[in-house]
């Protein structure tokens, strides 16, 4: 960008206003649903590289056609395909295989737990990358962190039961992916093509791969069988998808990775809540104490972040 445009945007960042604001929530919202759409899914019988496949089809399609009905085609320079390759691996192909396929073993709000993982991430990799500078108060929330998530992997009692472990700690691969997509996103994003143009670009990045890959493994499905919840859960995943993916570039243009980050605080606690309500999920005392510990360390990392 030019230094003029660069400083517009980051002003831009420092004051998102009510739409952003509005749009986290409705983020965070639908992160939350993904989980929960994993889960039917997976307990409807659907298997999960088709499940990934489809709702990443349907999802493109939905925004081809919002973008050719609006700003045209997406663009498909060198600097765009980058970032629909780059985003679609770390913010659909990776973590969605990885959700789908531990969503039967452990509980929602466990995994909803791990995605509040991804502020203290995004931090840490900004120091890596040089894009923000050492304070105490931020590592002592990244400590925090990481206590809480201690408290889920290693006491006997934390978990519904002991050999979950490994299927949780699998799970918690995906916020990785989306801290790395967020700051992918913020350095990679070209000036040309909108939100959505962005978002179908990188949903058919992912939808080739996943063709690939069923292709590969032999697991084809095609929507066989009665209709049943798994179906439904499919198709609603499509929807959900078209819409968490536009709002994922948009949010990040207008506000910036850091403020989007605290999306997890809503998905974080929607999960939980979901899994809850929808599940009849239940909980040990080690979970809520990570939650404690991992809501401090979101505040120590983003109060500072947001003050700078």
């Amino acid at each position: 960008m030019a230094g003029s445009e660069t400083n517009a945007v980051r002003a831009a960042w420092r004051n998102p206003g009510a739409i952003p604001i509005l749009m986290l929530f409705v983020l965070g919202l639908s992160f939350a649903v993904v989980l929960v759409l994993n889960r039917v899914a997976a307990e409807g019988g659907v298997p999960f590289i088709p499940y990934v496949f489809w709702q990443s089809l349907g999802g493109c399609v939905i925004l081809l056609i919002l973008a050719l009905t609006s700003s045209g085609v997406p663009p498909l320079s060198w600097e765009h395909i980058r970032v629909y390759v780059v985003a679609g691996s770390l913010n659909l192909t990776i973590p969605y295989l990885i959700f789908a396929f531990v969503a039967a073993k452990v509980p929602t709000g466990i995994l909803g737990l791990g995605l509040s993982l991804v502020p203290v991430t995004i931090y840490m990799l900004a120091l890596i990358f040089r894009l923000d500078s050492f304070r105490v108060i931020r590592f002592f929330g990244i400590l925090l962190g990481l206590a809480g998530i201690l408290f889920v992997l290693l006491p006997e009692t934390s978990l519904p039961a002991p050999d979950m472990v490994g299927w949780v700690a699998l799970g918690f691969v995906a916020p990785l992916c989306y801290a790395l997509n967020a700051v992918c996103v913020a350095m990679l994003r070209p000036p040309e093509g909108d939100s959505v143009q962005l978002a179908s670009g990188l949903m058919f990045t992912g939808s080739v791969s996943m063709l690939v890959l069923m292709a590969v493994t032999g697991k084809w499905w095609a929507f066989e069988g009665s209709f049943g919840d798994g179906h439904w859960a499919t198709l609603m995943a499509m929807a959900n998808n078209a819409l968490s993916f536009y709002l994922i570039f948009e949010l990040i243009k207008r506000a910036g990775p850091v403020f989007f980050s605290m999306v997890n605080y809503v998905a974080t606690l929607t999960g939980i809540g979901l899994g809850i309500w929808v599940f009849s999920d239940a909980h040990s005392i080690w979970i809520w104490a990570a939650l404690v510990l991992i809501g401090a360390s979101l505040v120590l990392v983003n109060f500072v972040s947001m003050r700078s």
